[in-house]
């Protein structure tokens, strides 16, 4: 029996010994051979002199190697080049042909996740003029992206949306709509401190839609009314509520607002 095992084991070992070595690590000190990869996020200063700052007390640069693909460009460890660069370290790298921004963004999503800006400023660099346009409503306003796929792409800006965003195929059907309603927010704002609430936001989208709605109107009626209006919980509060405030002392047919 003791035999037996002892073949065993050694079956086992001979087994491991068959491992084979793939995408092998390279060093250089040739840093002209590399470059960005267009679409990648920005650099973020924070993190790069943290980054600088644990290298420098600790180098474990060669335990994590950067990821390019057949042109040398960097799909994942730009930070860790620009450090390498900066403190004259060689740069530990993998190369596996055929990667690209669809990478980078995988890859991403397990370690520090890409935020929607990032998608959005790299889609812009690779000269997608949606990516570029959204780009500019959301330097100009306050307002979220989510609040801003609302009132430009869907009307609710929940999660379809935002994966469209992601994967390249962000439209803009309603930039028209949206220009009006940030112009509303500005004006609602006057009146009442929630104006940027999601809910309310998505309320006035709503409300866009209706036929006979007048802006100036609702308006007018504010000056008057403007206690009224409080924080609600949901969109249809807010409708409820602000239907209310707009047929307040109409004669004939109330406008309804849902």
């Amino acid at each position: 029996m003791l035999n037996l095992h002892n073949g065993a084991m050694a079956k086992t070992s001979t087994h491991l010994q068959q491992d084979k070595s793939v995408n092998t690590v390279q060093k250089t000190n040739d840093y002209t051979k590399f470059k960005s990869k267009k679409g990648n996020r920005e650099l973020n200063q924070l993190h790069l002199k943290r980054l600088m700052s644990s290298v420098k007390e600790l180098d474990l640069l060669h335990a994590n190697p950067i990821l390019v693909n057949e042109k040398y460009e960097i799909i994942d460890g730009q930070h860790r080049f620009n450090v390498c660069k900066t403190l004259n370290k060689p740069i530990y790298y993998i190369l596996v042909k055929g990667l690209g921004l669809r990478e980078i963004q995988v890859l991403n999503a397990n370690s520090k996740n890409w935020k929607a800006e990032d998608y959005i400023d790299g889609y812009c660099s690779m000269g997608m003029s949606e990516y570029c346009y959204f780009k500019t409503i959301l330097q100009s306003t306050k307002l979220g992206v989510t609040h801003l796929l609302a009132l430009f792409a869907s009307g609710q800006g929940g999660g379809r949306v935002m994966e469209t965003l992601k994967n390249g195929n962000l439209k803009l059907p309603y930039k028209n709509r949206g220009i009006k309603i940030l112009q509303w927010i500005k004006d609602w704002q006057k009146y009442y401190s929630g104006a940027d609430r999601r809910s309310f936001v998505i309320a006035l989208v709503n409300i866009y839609d209706i036929k006979g709605y007048s802006h100036e109107k609702m308006m007018q009626k504010m000056k008057y009314q403007s206690a009224k209006l409080v924080d609600c919980t949901n969109t249809k509060t807010y409708l409820a509520l602000l239907e209310e405030i707009y047929n307040f002392k109409e004669r004939g047919e109330k406008l309804r607002f849902f």
